[in-house]
């Protein structure tokens, strides 16, 4: 059984992380993804970062946060902000949610973390 290896190139500023399967003869399919935290709880002006990690069948996981597929949506942006790479920010006293989407091979999953700032 082979299995998934990370490799991050980088060039000057940019960089990317690319999933490379090492001694397999199939494919990996992308199973779930999980967001840490699951619940996010903050005061105006705090900030939380999200972390996003992908699974596969066959038991493998890697950490898909800075991939561009790896996308983030607020449902307020008058309660909480998010950035391209997951950071969350508290702006005013109430609840929202942040939607998170990571897409690979035309498989696209999506998870629902509430935020509430207080």
């Amino acid at each position: 059984m082979g299995r998934i290896i990370r490799v991050l190139a980088m060039v000057g500023l940019v960089s990317m992380l690319f999933l490379v399967s090492v001694g397999c003869t199939t494919d990996y399919t992308l199973q779930a993804i999980i967001v840490s935290p699951k619940a996010v709880n903050l005061a105006p002006s705090e900030s939380q970062q999200l972390t996003v990690t992908a699974g596969y069948d066959k038991g493998a996981s890697i950490n898909v946060t800075a991939l561009s597929t790896c996308t983030f949506s607020t449902g307020d942006v008058a309660i909480a902000t998010v950035t391209t790479t997951g950071l969350v920010q508290g702006i005013a006293a109430g609840s929202t949610n942040i939607t998170v989407s990571y897409t690979e091979s035309r498989v696209t999953k999506k998870l629902t973390v509430p935020v509430t700032i207080k």
